[in-house]
């Protein structure tokens, strides 16, 4: 299941979870007109509930539940990490979210199908 998370300036986080993996991009707008930028993934292990975003001053923390306890990844600007502690969230502001059905990030592309060969070209006619 993708969440996405509306953020200032009209983007939206967007985040899923696969295997062990928990992949967070960053997009513009919503819906089916977004524009995703590189995602980032994470080994979290597999959540045991949907996860929660909090902003705390310019940072954003998602907390990730996994059978093995809370995970926490914090973005800033561009850039996602994931932290080896519990930040301070006392001050924060939870953030709505918002079932998705867009990925977080781009699955690998199957490989094309070889093309057909091309037919042999025709004789030339001689030049008179």
């Amino acid at each position: 299941m993708s969440y996405a998370y509306k953020i200032e300036n009209g983007r939206q986080l967007l985040v899923d979870n696969e295997g062990d993996q928990t992949r967070v991009s960053l997009g513009q707008g919503d819906g089916g007109s977004q524009q995703q930028s590189q995602g980032n993934s994470f080994e979290t292990g597999s959540w045991s509930q949907a996860p929660a975003l909090f902003q705390a001053g310019q940072d954003l923390i998602l907390r990730v539940e996994t059978k093995d306890g809370a995970r926490f990844i914090r973005v800033r600007g561009d850039d996602t990490q994931l932290l080896n502690g519990e930040p301070d969230l006392g001050q924060a502001k939870q953030l709505n979210r918002t079932e998705s059905d867009q990925p977080a990030g781009m699955k690998p592309m199957k490989p094309m199908e070889p093309m057909k060969p091309m037919e042999p070209m025709k004789p030339m006619k001689p030049m008179s």
